[in-house]
């Protein structure tokens, strides 16, 4: 784990020890997925996540191309605040797209602050939609992060993946909140699920490495180019803006 004291960002890495958890094989059912429009080079689905949690729609940005830069999993797709501010994080995830990741919304309204432990940290669901986008989109190097040999030791690069949302409950435990993340819940053991090279940008937490108030009151423009930078992703300069009829599409 690296800690960056500019932004107080956590970034977990490959450096991270294996999962521990034991195999989840019932936690997500299959899931399925409509095309809504494909154009500017990102292709766009409804995708119904399922499983013993529930349901939940997401959305997923796909890059038109074989392989991704790299992929993203967020928590929510919108973002409100005591204080009557809000954000809708749609355009965010599809900058991040048109940058070259495939990306994965699921539709959910996260609340800040929260006022107890469970608040927006419903695991089952995101660790589905990390699922579904290791299962339906092929990332460079599979998703392990790159690296380079600098002063005669190996430096990582760039990771993988990158999840956007706060620590989560692990969906098995009900008696308290176990914090877990995606990527590295399933045991690297017993299924391909397990991802190494992943970082997290921090959104409805309290710590100081939390970004929930900056991207309130600054747009997200300087997380998305953090997260570009850190997936070696095409350099963003300004914010996507989806289409309206994709968008109505999507309520």
């Amino acid at each position: 784990m690296r800690v960056f004291t500019s932004a107080t960002l956590l970034v977990f890495s490959a450096s991270l020890a294996l999962c521990q958890n034991p195999p989840n094989e019932n936690l997500c059912n299959a899931a399925s997925a409509t095309t809504v429009s494909h154009a500017d080079g990102v292709i766009v689905q409804e995708v119904v996540l399922r499983g013993k949690w529930g349901t939940n729609k997401a959305t997923a940005y796909l890059p038109d191309k074989e392989i991704a830069d790299g992929g993203v999993v967020f928590s929510h797709s919108e973002i409100h605040s005591d204080t009557g501010a809000s954000m809708n994080l749609l355009p965010f995830a599809l900058t991040l797209a048109h940058a070259g990741a495939a990306v994965i919304v699921p539709h959910r309204t996260l609340l800040w602050p929260a006022t107890d432990q469970w608040m927006n940290r419903e695991g089952g669901v995101v660790i589905c939609a990390e699922h579904w986008l290791i299962d339906h989109a092929k990332v460079f190097n599979n998703g392990e992060g790159t690296s380079q040999v600098r002063d005669g030791e190996r430096i990582l690069v760039h990771e993988g993946y990158a999840y956007v949302g706060p620590n989560l409950c692990d969906p098995l435990e009900t008696s308290y909140c176990e914090h877990k993340l995606p990527f590295l819940y399933d045991d690297c053991g017993y299924t391909h699920y397990c991802r190494t090279a992943m970082m997290q940008l921090q959104l409805g937490e309290t710590d100081p490495g939390d970004r929930t108030k900056q991207m309130l009151s600054e747009g997200g423009l300087w997380e998305a180019q953090w997260i570009q930078k850190h997936l070696g992703l095409t350099p963003v300069e300004t914010l996507a803006k989806p289409h309206p009829a994709t968008v109505s599409k999507l309520r």
